[in-house]
Formats: C-alpha cells, sequence, structure tokens
C-alpha cells in the first residue's frame, strides 16, 4: 500500500504548518488562480511524510495558515482536500476530494463542512 504520494497534477509542493499543540505538520498543496479571480487550494493528505497532525483533524487552521501566507481572501478562496488512492482493496482508502466550505470570523476559518466532489469535478473547477 502506497502511503507517500508523489507530485501530480493536485500537488505539486509541500506546505509546511502547525498542527495539534502547534506539532510541524505538512501536506501536499496545489494552488490554482482561477479565470474567476479565485484561488482553488487543493491540499493533500501524504501520511507518512506528514510528521505531525493529519489534514482532516485540523482542516480549519490549515485552510486559514495557507490563506494568509499566499495573501488570500476569504471570499476568493476554494479549499479542497485530497485524500490520494492507498491502493487497497478497501473502498474507505480509496480517493476522495471534498470541497471544504467554512465560518470566517475573527480572522479564521471554523466550522467546517464538507461535501464530497468528484474528480471530474475537481478538475472542472481547476479549468474555470
Amino acid at each position: 500500500m502506497e502511503t507517500n504520494p508523489a507530485f501530480n497534477k493536485y500537488m505539486d509542493s509541500y506546505f509546511d504548518y502547525l498542527g495539534h499543540w502547534g506539532s510541524p505538520s505538512k501536506c501536499g498543496l496545489k494552488l490554482v488562480k482561477r479565470k474567476d479571480g479565485k484561488t482553488l487550494a487543493i491540499a493533500t493528505e501524504i501520511y507518512r511524510q506528514n510528521p505531525g497532525s493529519p489534514v482532516t483533524e485540523v482542516v480549519e487552521y490549515l485552510a486559514t495558515q495557507i490563506l494568509k501566507t499566499n495573501g488570500e481572501t476569504p471570499e476568493s478562496f476554494i479549499f479542497i482536500e485530497h485524500t490520494p488512492d492507498l491502493g487497497s482493496k478497501l473502498t474507505f482508502y480509496g480517493e476522495s476530494f471534498d470541497r471544504v466550505e467554512f465560518e470566517w470570523s475573527g480572522g479564521k476559518f471554523s466550522n467546517p463542512v464538507w461535501t464530497r466532489l468528484t474528480k471530474e469535478q475537481v478538475d472542472r473547477m481547476m479549468e474555470d
């Protein structure tokens, strides 16, 4: 079972972030500047390469850090959580994409809500 995703269409750099209790953490990241002026951020879980908190567990903090690091505004920021295929026969280890929407308050994201997307939907979002 592959647990170290390679750079690909959905991940072209690493992003270091602070996880639970300030623990150093890392995910894959792809930022796409869309034609409509919005920025699409795709955060990929990288499993064994991540020494700290998983993306899902700190998603609101991670999204806030990506937004601020890249000088984006909450109104023009779209966040996708990506879990790569682990090559297992178990379906919950398959590739998944979720759009995560948040409330913005006090200079940070909170109250995440996940909506499952298909790979094709994410591909279209990257082209818009």
